[in-house]
């Protein structure tokens, strides 16, 4: 996965949420860090094309994302800090709506391969927040998208969960999955990302590489 932004700024009112952000990174899998108000969830909005970049371009495997966004959409798959799910429906009927949303197809392998078969016939509402941000994921992957974007998967959710959650993303990893990620959880991040971008308020502070096989080129 190649990611390029060049001078992107994004406003709210007179705040630049991203402020002239430039960078060319190639990996396959991207953390994004930084404090509250740092930027991390506009930038991700930003490559998921729920948002445009006032000025600059984005380019996500030589794809210009705002001109060719439905071209990355079919790639693509966001998973939002506070997902919207059906809480007055089951698990399982939540999948296959939004299966019929992706024009996707799911299998019970994808809720055994996250160990949630046996949430499938709870309602939404009584679920765990660990069970409903793995039923997140596993709408996030319907479809087999060859990229994800998932802004802080882990918020909230006991260290087993946590657990389990990381190395569910690492065996999508292994199965060549790209992954860009928001997130605190910096531990569990240095073992799975290969680049880290560290943001504050808006702005670019700097790019550090976990992994010799993945480039950055400076612009």
């Amino acid at each position: 996965m190649r990611l390029i932004f060049e001078h992107v700024t994004k406003k709210f009112a007179q705040t630049k949420a991203i402020d002239d952000v430039t960078f060319d990174v190639e990996a396959s899998c991207v953390a994004v860090v930084g404090g509250n108000a740092a930027g991390k969830s506009t930038l991700l909005k930003l490559i998921a094309t729920v948002l445009k970049p006032d000025e600059g371009r984005v380019i996500l495997n030589g794809i210009d994302i705002v001109k060719h966004a439905h071209l990355i959409r079919k790639e693509l798959s966001y998973l939002p800090e506070e997902p919207a799910l059906m809480d007055t429906l089951t698990a399982r009927d939540n999948l296959a709506l939004f299966s019929k949303i992706k024009k996707a197809d799911y299998s019970e392998e994808l809720l055994r391969s996250l160990r949630f078969e046996p949430n499938g016939k709870k309602l939404v509402k009584n679920l765990s927040k660990g069970s409903r941000r793995k039923l997140s994921l596993c709408i996030a992957l319907l479809g087999e998208p060859k990229i994800l974007v998932l802004d802080e998967p882990t918020s909230g959710l006991d260290e087993e969960a946590k657990q389990a959650f990381w190395s569910h993303l690492s065996t999508l990893k292994e199965k060549n999955v790209a992954m860009i990620i928001a997130t605190h959880d910096m531990e569990e991040m240095k073992k799975l990302a290969d680049f880290v971008i560290v943001l504050d308020r808006g702005r670019l502070v700097k790019i550090e590489s976990l992994n010799s096989a993945a480039s950055y080129i400076q612009l």
